[in-house]
């Protein structure tokens, strides 16, 4: 019984850092999508932040 729900819990563990991680990868692509394209062109970041979220929910 113990064994079962610290596997389930290590699981629940797992997905939750696969998860952040996620997060963490597409936030650091967002920042140097924004440093490359304000640069090249003169937008604002949050033009690139809005068109990057609109393109997610796009795919979901």
């Amino acid at each position: 019984m113990v064994s079962h729900m610290s596997m389930v819990s290590q699981k629940n563990v797992t997905v939750i850092n696969f998860a952040q991680s996620r997060v963490s990868i597409d936030f650091s692509c967002t920042v140097s999508e924004i440093q490359n394209t304000v640069h090249y062109r003169r937008i604002s970041p949050w033009e690139v932040i809005q068109a990057r979220f609109r393109e997610k929910m796009k795919r979901s």
